[in-house]
């Protein structure tokens, strides 16, 4: 998306709100004469993996609603990503729609913290007002756009946009899949759909080529390489007319041939979930292992895919499992869902299992394999099961044995998380204007 400043300036500086680990950092870095000036989060982990990995980024540890524009630094554009988790049905919970069903101060109604979290994105007019950005893009989960009461559905973000026009922003809305794209480096190899609000400043006095970044190609039958349209279907939420929605639900991708634009396209990006497996670590064997929601996507998967590795989905919503020759599942900060199931035996409790862990999901996200990771105190106890060989959710069933001279005389001591050692600390840097303390 950051390649949408190249048509009108040679050096572009971004800031980066609701900035992560700083994912949208190292995509922007692949941009020529694309720089991130200023990133701003709240979480602290985010804030310290974005500034270990970014170190020429004023990155700053604040709540974006209390931070007063003034004190961030001009930029041309502005990267924005508000909080996502509260317009979906993640962690299995279907959402409202940001209304109280029974007047403000019901008892009745959505949660406060389901209100706060879609709030955040009234802070990109509060920073266009007074930044006057030449571009912003705002990136969220497709389900965003119908913010609003249950009667009323999507006029909160149709409001929302209304602010932007009024500061004199001509908007487009595009729906993509990150797997499909790899115009400036490899394609994620997840899938990922997502909304992108893309907005500029009408005294710009141009429309940005969207065609030129927003078409991925792909190898038609008749036609060989072609640069695919999107088509949209005809369903409750979308058509052609009011696009809106997830790659294969909603829309495909076609040949823009009118005579053979007919059969879906995938993408030439597209990359394999293997791709981000370490098939040096094997897992644990199957046997009877697994509850038994677990245990029948394990065994469905086996007969289906026919002895080839796969992943079984460890999350609800209907999700079974996958070839790892297709792109694996959304991977979310909420938790981890892919289980790999592998090996040649016919039987499946002969077979290995183990869940992807968070150096493979990264690397399936697109973040190079040095990436660093800090992690809050909760997360890495939960990378360091992983890496102490599989330990299980039951407790510890792994011991420690010093070998002695006779079996007397060996030392046994169970594996705890601290016997590797503290983890090293990193320095905490001053607040800067418009940081609050936590």
């Amino acid at each position: 998306m950051a390649s949408f400043a190249l048509s009108w300036a040679d050096d572009v500086t971004w800031s980066d709100q609701f900035a992560g680990g700083g994912g949208f950092a190292e995509g922007a870095e692949r941009v020529r004469g694309a720089r991130v000036v200023v990133a701003g989060n709240h979480a602290l982990h985010a804030w310290e993996t974005y500034r270990a990995n970014h170190p020429t980024v004023d990155v700053r540890c604040a709540d974006l609603s209390q931070v007063v524009p003034a004190h961030w630094p001009r930029t041309h554009a502005l990267w924005s990503s508000p909080e996502c988790t509260w317009q979906t049905v993640a962690q299995g919970k279907p959402r409202g729609y940001g209304e109280f069903v029974d007047g403000l101060f019901s008892t009745t109604g959505v949660d406060e913290t389901a209100i706060r979290s879609r709030a955040t994105i009234y802070c990109v007019p509060r920073f266009a007002e007074h930044h006057q950005y030449a571009a912003i893009v705002v990136e969220n989960v497709a389900e965003a756009r119908w913010w609003g009461p249950k009667h009323n559905r999507g006029a909160a973000f149709d409001a929302w946009l209304g602010q932007m026009r009024a500061w004199g922003y001509q908007h487009r809305i595009l729906y993509l899949n990150s797997a499909h794209f790899a115009s400036l480096g490899p394609a994620a190899a997840c899938s990922r759909d997502r909304m992108y609000v893309v907005f500029w400043h009408e005294s710009l006095g141009r429309v940005p080529n969207f065609d030129k970044w927003t078409r991925p190609y792909a190898i038609c039958q008749r036609h060989g390489r072609v640069q695919a349209v999107q088509a949209w279907k005809h369903t409750d939420t979308s058509s052609p007319q009011r696009p809106w929605g997830k790659h294969g639900t909603q829309y495909v991708w076609l040949c823009p041939n009118r005579g053979c634009a007919t059969v879906p396209l995938i993408p030439a990006a597209t990359r394999p979930g293997s791709d981000a497996v370490d098939w040096s670590r094997p897992g644990r064997l199957i046997a009877d292992r697994f509850q038994p929601n677990t245990r029948r996507k394990v065994e469905d998967g086996h007969r289906v895919y026919g002895g080839a590795p796969f992943i079984a989905e460890l999350r609800g919503g209907g999700s079974t499992h996958r070839a790892l020759t297709d792109p694996l599942s959304t991977i979310t900060a909420g938790g981890n869902h892919h289980l790999l199931v592998h090996g040649d035996a016919p039987d499946i409790r002969d077979r290995y299992a183990r869940v992807l862990d968070i150096d493979e999901r990264k690397v399936a996200m697109g973040f190079p394999a040095d990436y660093q990771l800090i992690a809050t105190a909760e997360k890495s106890k939960d990378r360091d099961k992983q890496r102490i060989g599989e330990i299980t959710a039951e407790g510890n069933h792994h011991m420690l044995v010093k070998p002695g001279r006779t079996v007397n005389d060996c030392q046994v001591q169970m594996i705890s998380l601290q016997t590797q050692g503290p983890r090293p600390t990193v320095p905490r840097r001053p607040r800067l204007p418009g940081q609050h303390r936590r």
